[in-house]
């Protein structure tokens, strides 16, 4: 195999009740790596210096890794990278600075970014360009604090209508920027994939080059269906692994297959994969996680490809 895998935990998604709720993020935090499965987690920023040195701490003591999405507060603040107003944008910038600041204070280590939404055709070209510039700040900024950069490509015309975008647009539009900030990488999402209609291991193969990690998220793809689009769903469970959305644990098996045969980019020394599955208020949320654990170490087992650890 030409890189090793290694389990992630979307914390931040399963437990997205408690965003802003720094001390039970912390005590979750504490019981799932104590599970002595998890080798990286996916986390907020955390405002209050006092838990960013309580997050770094039990990071460093368990050898466990960690990353970040500023997506949930940039979407609260309806805050857009490829905002077409200078001065938006600018504000865009420093808001993104601070919380890399508080993530690099917690020892992460890669500070991950959403695209904005898509403008039309009309403002494609000015978006991309406006995109593209504060993606490049931002990246540039966060190499001075010891972290990588990464953006997950969303669907533009299915169900998030994001501008970054279809695949093949993607890695054209990628590849000087990642010439020009060697810490920026891309983030695969399966349920992204299978709406944005390009062919799932057809955009796995074209991300390759780029890729830094991998979320493996169910959905369901009939425009006709009440629960259409990118909702992350809960996963196939066991023991018949039936879904009404098309992410089989064979389909994540190979998946994993076919990452684990990819040359690595420069600098990405561990590639995560982790089940992106969203919850909501009301949920058994530690029901979320067990389920999400269990599909993601069936598709491991059906893959042949050994865990890291």
């Amino acid at each position: 195999m030409a890189q090793k895998l290694y389990p992630s935990a979307h914390i931040l998604e399963m437990f997205m009740p408690y965003l802003h709720d720094e001390k039970r993020l912390i005590e979750v935090l504490k019981v799932l790596i104590g599970k002595d499965f998890y080798r990286n987690v996916e986390l907020p920023s955390f405002p209050t210096a006092e838990h960013r040195r309580t997050v770094r701490r039990i990071l460093e003591d368990n050898g466990v890794t960690a990353i970040t999405f500023v997506a949930p507060f940039l979407n609260e603040r309806k805050m857009s990278l490829c905002d077409l107003d200078d001065r938006r944008r600018r504000e865009v910038l420093d808001y993104l600075k601070m919380h890399a600041d508080y993530c690099a204070e917690s020892g992460y280590m890669t500070f991950g970014v959403p695209s904005g939404p898509y403008p039309g055709d009309e403002f494609h070209d000015e978006a991309m360009a406006a995109q593209a510039d504060t993606l490049g700040q931002i990246a540039d900024y966060v190499a001075t604090l010891g972290m990588k950069c990464s953006i997950e490509p969303l669907d533009r015309y299915a169900h998030k209508k994001a501008l970054i975008g279809p695949m093949d647009e993607v890695v054209e539009w990628f590849r000087p920027l990642h010439e020009q900030h060697p810490n920026l990488y891309l983030h695969w999402d399966s349920a992204h994939e299978r709406l944005g209609g390009l062919g799932i291991f057809n955009t796995l193969e074209m991300a390759a080059p780029f890729l830094s990690q991998i979320h493996l998220c169910d959905c369901i793809d009939d425009p006709a269906h009440p629960c259409f689009g990118d909702l992350h769903m809960d996963p196939a469970e066991a023991p018949d692994w039936q879904t009404e959305g098309f992410l089989t644990p064979e389909i994540g098996a190979e998946i994993i297959r076919r990452a684990a045969a990819f040359d690595p980019p420069a600098g990405v020394d561990r590639f995560w994969i982790s089940i992106e599955v969203l919850g909501h208020k009301g949920d058994n949320l530690w029901r979320k996680e067990r389920i999400a654990r269990e599909f993601l170490t069936r598709c491991w087992e059906l893959s042949g490809v050994e865990m890291g650890r």
